[in-house]
């Protein structure tokens, strides 16, 4: 009788292990946006002419939506849970328009989409974008962006100016948010320079 029981005992085990999930707890993926903050436009002289603000280019290395990690000399990594709401060109070419457009480098600064016949045309590329981890005391956020200003004319574009524009921007730590920060900080400092070297040009 004791061994029926036994064996009952065993078999309602096995089959309630069947019913329990076994599947391995992994942590949520999480998604981030690059924003500048808000400022007051400030009041300087009218501008002139219509600025269109081309879709950047990124680096093959970091064109992809996954946070990307320096962590030595020839040592990179992406991160799958730590993500880009979406991909870091449209994200970071909707930012600098904005904040050009908020510098008033020109009477309208305008997307590639729009209608309007440019007068000048802003190209330009994502070459470094990640959080450089190779010291672990100081870890930084790296934005590097390079752009070309073109005058256009009818017979062909002729560039005006090119800057390049590299930024480290220490961290409080090792965390995506800290990072974001970082880069946000990095942006901003980025486009202020931008808008600053674009305004003789208008």
């Amino acid at each position: 009788m004791k061994s029926r029981i036994v064996l009952s005992v065993v078999a309602l085990a096995t089959l309630l292990s069947g019913c329990v999930s076994v599947e391995k707890s992994y942590p949520d993926k999480r998604f981030f946006v690059l924003e500048i903050p808000r400022r007051e436009a400030q009041a300087s002289a009218p501008s002139s002419g219509v600025l269109m603000v081309a879709p950047l280019r990124v680096s093959p290395r970091y064109e992809g939506r996954s946070f990307v990690y320096r962590r030595s000399e020839a040592s990179f990594e992406s991160d799958f849970y730590n993500q880009f709401l979406v991909s870091p060109g449209p994200l970071l070419t909707e930012e600098v328009r904005r904040e050009l457009s908020q510098a008033q480098v020109a009477q309208y600064v305008v997307s590639a989409s729009s209608q309007a016949e440019p007068t000048l045309v802003l190209e330009g590329t994502i070459d470094a974008l990640y959080g450089d981890f190779r010291d672990i005391n100081a870890p930084k956020a790296v934005l590097e962006m390079e752009f070309f200003l073109a005058k256009e004319s009818p017979a062909k574009a002729d560039i005006v100016l090119r800057r390049r524009y590299t930024k480290s921007i220490a961290v409080s730590g090792r965390t995506p948010e800290a990072l974001v920060r970082g880069w946000n900080d990095a942006l901003s400092e980025i486009v202020v320079g931008l808008a600053a070297d674009l305004k003789p040009t208008k």
